[in-house]
């Protein structure tokens, strides 16, 4: 079982980043960009902040912040270049 579990993560670290490409290159709607972009409006909660999908996502390509990584999700080729191998 333990076996099984690496490779669990890894399949699901992939399906997340085709689904970010798909968000960040604007083929999801407006809606769906502007809450991974964090641009939704209401009150900031107290405490530690919370882990964002984008946090998740630049550990995985290992870039170094957001406009990087949306500039990066434009060009095909390099997207699925860093989404065949995430860096779990």
């Amino acid at each position: 079982m333990a076996e099984k579990e690496p490779r669990f993560y890894k399949n699901i670290a992939r399906q997340k980043m085709a689904y970010a490409r798909h968000v960040l290159r604007g083929s999801s709607g407006l809606n769906a960009l502007l809450i991974m972009e964090g641009k939704i409006s209401g009150f900031k909660a107290r405490g530690r902040p919370r882990r964002v999908w984008t946090d998740d996502l630049k550990d995985w390509t290992e870039l170094r912040n957001y406009s990087e990584l949306k500039r990066t999700a434009e060009d095909m080729t390099i997207w699925n270049a860093l989404a065949s191998q995430p860096s779990t």
